[in-house]
C-alpha cells in the first residue's frame, strides 16, 4: 500500500551536515510543495552553519529533532555505519527516508532497514542520484533504442582524494565507513554499469590496495559479470590523477563514452561527436530531481525513486569485490539480484 498522502507543504529533516547534506539542502531551495525544516549534526557548529544557511533549527540529537521539529520525511547522509540505526527510529517515528548511498555496511542491515520501513508503512528511497543525471538518462535512453546495437563490454574509471587528511577522519574507520573507495565511490560506478547493462551484477573478481598506516583499500580493480552476460570492469585510483569520471559502453556498432565532465559522445568511424554537454550543474538539477521523485512518492503519488532492494544489491555487490579481494578468487553476488 502506498503511504498516505501528507498535507501541506512537506517537511525535510537532514541527518548530516556535511557536503552531501548541504547538497540536498541548497536541491531544495524554491521547491514549491516541500522543503528543508531541519538539520541534524553532533558536530553542533557544523548543523548550526548549515542550518543558518536555509533559516531553520539545528540539532545535535536526532531523536530531539524527530520529535520537535514537525517533520514528514528525513535524508540520512550521515556515516555509512548510522545509516541502519538512523533509518530505523527514523521509520519509529512515522517519517519517510532518503538515505544515502551505500544504503548501509551489511546487506544484514540493508535488510533491517527494508523490514523496518515496511512495517511502519514509511517509503524507503536509497540516493543514488546518478539515476537522476540528465547524461546518464539519455545515454540509457540511446543504449535502450538500440540505435548501435547491444552492450557489449563497460569500463567504468573513477579518481578521487583518498590520502590520509583528502577527507573527514571518519572516511578512514572501518567500523564506521565499512569500507574505502570501493564502498564509498566504486558504488556510484557499480551502480552506473548496471543502469547501462540494464542488468544486475552476478559475479567479481576484485583486488584492492591501500596505503600504510589505513584500516581502508584507497584504489581497486574489478572484473564483473552480470546476469545478462555483459561483462564489465572498474578501475578506482586515488594515487596522483587529476579527477576523471568516465564510462565506456561498448556497443555492437559504436561506443558510447560517458564523462562526469564532459557529457556523452559516440565514438564511431574514428571519430568522437558529442551528442550532450555535461552542464556544470548537473549535480545539483540531480539532487532536485532526486528529492522531487521522493516527495511525490512519499506523498502517495507516481514519483521516480531508486528503492531498497536495488540498494541492497548494490552494497552486495561492493562487498563482493572486498570478499573476491580477500579470498583471491571470483565470488558470486550474495545478495538477491535485482536489476535497474
Amino acid at each position: 500500500m502506498p503511504p498516505a498522502p501528507s498535507a501541506g507543504r512537506f517537511r525535510i529533516g537532514v541527518l548530516g551536515a556535511g557536503g552531501v547534506g548541504a547538497a540536498h539542502v541548497h536541491a531544495a531551495a524554491g521547491a514549491p510543495d516541500y522543503e528543508i525544516a531541519a538539520i541534524c549534526d553532533t558536530n553542533r557548529p557544523a548543523a548550526q552553519a548549515l542550518a543558518d544557511s536555509a533559516a531553520v533549527p539545528a540539532y545535535s540529537d536526532h531523536r530531539v529533532m524527530f520529535a520537535e521539529a514537525g517533520l514528514d520525511a528525513v535524508v540520512i547522509a550521515a556515516p555509512h555505519a548510522l545509516h541502519a540505526p538512523m533509518t530505523v527510529e527514523a521509520a519509529r517515528a512515522g517519517l519517510h527516508v532518503l538515505v544515502e548511498k551505500p544504503m548501509a555496511t551489511t546487506t544484514e542491515d540493508c535488510a533491517l532497514m527494508a523490514k523496518a520501513c515496511e512495517a511502519a508503512g514509511v517509503l524507503l528511497a536509497v540516493a543514488h542520484v546518478i539515476h537522476f543525471d540528465p547524461v546518464v538518462r539519455e545515454t540509457r535512453t540511446l543504449i535502450a533504442s538500440g540505435r548501435y546495437g547491444q552492450p557489449l563490454l563497460i569500463t567504468h574509471r573513477r579518481s578521487s582524494h583518498y590520502e590520509p587528511g583528502s577527507r573527514p577522519p571518519w572516511f578512514f574507520d572501518r567500523a564506521v565507513a565499512g569500507g574505502g573507495i570501493v564502498l564509498n565511490v566504486g558504488t556510484h560506478g557499480l551502480d552506473r554499469i548496471q543502469l547501462f547493462a540494464d542488468s544486475a551484477v552476478r559475479r567479481v573478481s576484485g583486488v584492492v590496495r591501500g596505503r600504510p598506516g589505513l584500516e581502508v583499500e584507497t584504489d581497486a580493480l574489478a572484473l564483473v559479470e552480470l546476469d545478462n552476460g555483459i561483462n564489465a570492469s572498474i578501475a578506482l585510483t586515488s594515487r596522483g590523477m587529476p579527477y576523471f569520471d568516465e564510462t565506456e559502453v561498448v556497443l555492437d556498432e559504436a561506443t558510447l563514452r560517458i564523462s562526469a565532465t564532459d557529457g556523452l559522445f559516440v565514438l564511431r568511424d574514428g571519430q568522437a561527436t558529442r551528442l550532450l554537454k555535461a552542464d556544470p550543474g548537473h549535480q545539483q538539477h540531480s539532487f532536485r530531481a532526486q528529492l522531487d521523485g521522493f516527495v511525490t512518492a512519499a506523498r502517495g503519488g507516481p514519483g521516480h525513486y531508486v528503492d531498497g532492494a536495488y540498494g541492497r544489491g548494490v552494497v552486495a555487490a561492493a562487498l563482493a569485490v572486498y570478499e573476491s579481494a580477500e579470498r583471491g578468487q571470483r565470488v558470486e553476488v550474495a545478495a538477491e539480484r535485482v536489476a535497474p
